[in-house]
């Protein structure tokens, strides 16, 4: 992805974002799917991300990672194996979840600040549609309704270059910044590496690790 590539998109991202209050005033239904990561055979367990940061929904909005941990931990107030379904059938199907967290930065499997749901899958017919691939991740549904805000904007530039290539990194990223008029960078992000990895930016000069060696890249702005 070339850098005028990555500033499209974020350029598209924010323009969706301050759309949003406006076009959906009414009460909608979101939905997400993430694919299943890993099972374990044994336990019969899945592994999969229910929400990720900055990834589009059916709206074309996105949540932050600091959205994501205030969902997780409120959903976790419920008794989630009574909405547990196949298809969105509405049928608790006897599923559970073992395990609800957040996934911390260097994780192998998972995208840093995403939902993570281990669910237990007790039931042989569900099982076996998951050993088959004919169910193969999580569909996330719930029904919001977007609330209009008024914030204070300061003004933003926009930056976008490639990172460096450092010594025991055998690639490159472009990479998008937004900076605002103190110079401190407000939120950036690179653009994918060659096993799909993301790094966010949240300060100067380096990236956050990422991939599935936990590696960084040095940046400059100007």
């Amino acid at each position: 992805m070339k850098p005028s590539d990555v500033l499209s998109e974020f350029k598209r991202l924010r323009a969706e974002g301050c759309r949003k209050s406006v076009d959906h005033a009414e009460t909608q239904q979101v939905k997400r799917v993430c694919p299943i990561r890993r099972m374990d055979d044994d336990e019969r367990l899945i592994y999969a991300e229910v929400y990720a940061p900055f990834v589009l929904d059916t709206y074309g909005e996105y949540m932050t990672p600091e959205d994501i941990r205030v969902m997780c931990h409120r959903f976790m107030q419920l008794n989630l194996s009574e909405v547990i379904d196949t298809n969105h059938d509405n049928v608790a199907n006897g599923s559970f979840p073992v395990e609800s967290y957040i996934a911390r930065s260097g994780d192998p499997d998972f995208t840093e600040g995403s939902w993570v749901l281990v669910v237990k899958v007790p039931d042989d017919t569900v099982w076996g549609a998951v050993k088959s691939g004919e169910l193969n991740g999580y569909s996330f549904e719930a029904m919001v309704r977007p609330v209009e805000t008024i914030a204070e904007v300061s003004t933003i530039r926009d930056h976008v270059g490639r990172t460096r290539s450092d010594k025991g990194s055998d690639h490159e990223h472009a990479f998008f910044v937004q900076v605002d008029e103190r110079g401190l960078i407000r939120r950036g992000i690179t653009s994918p590496g060659p096993d799909g990895h993301v790094h966010h930016i949240r300060r100067a000069s380096y990236t956050e690790k990422a991939g599935a060696d936990s590696h960084s890249h040095r940046f400059d702005l100007f």
